[in-house]
């Protein structure tokens, strides 16, 4: 099992927590010529205390793999999808509101995190017909409390 970090979860990229209002991030992890495996976590984007996650799109550019996978934080990790099969396909989270297929809604209260952390991409199965490649992508817009 191993780590990785993407673009909008590196130590340079940190949101700022003095700011109020939406705040959005982006991030990609390309895959190019690690061998992924289960277990592996690829943490993608970081989220500062005191905000709240308000919609989440992720996803992933290869056509040629499948991956399991589910995306939450370091407490838990499938607060905002569990166990979504992927191959070039996205899907997308938004709080508080209650539905189902591509678009995952969150039934419960949205999460406002006490302290810094990331929202991860959990690796559960990847069934790869041919060579790793391509990217995981993750957009987040949160909130800020003051």
């Amino acid at each position: 099992m191993a780590t990785y970090t993407a673009t909008g979860a590196q130590a340079s990229v940190q949101p700022k927590g003095l700011r109020v209002g939406l705040v959005a991030v982006k991030s990609v992890y390309s895959i190019g010529a690690v061998s992924l495996s289960a277990g592996d976590i690829v943490q993608m984007v970081k989220v500062p205390a005191n905000s709240t996650p308000i919609v989440i799109q992720y996803g992933c550019s290869n056509a040629s793999d499948q991956y399991l996978l589910h995306v939450g934080d370091g407490i838990n990790t499938q607060r905002y999808r569990s166990y979504s099969t992927y191959s070039a396909a996205f899907g997308m989270a938004v709080a508080g509101l209650a539905g189902s297929g591509q678009v995952s809604f969150l039934a419960t209260t949205p999460y406002t995190y006490s302290a810094d952390d990331t929202i991860d991409i959990f690796l559960s199965t990847i069934t790869a017909t041919s060579t790793i490649g391509g990217a995981f992508y993750m957009n987040a817009i949160f909130s800020m409390d003051p």
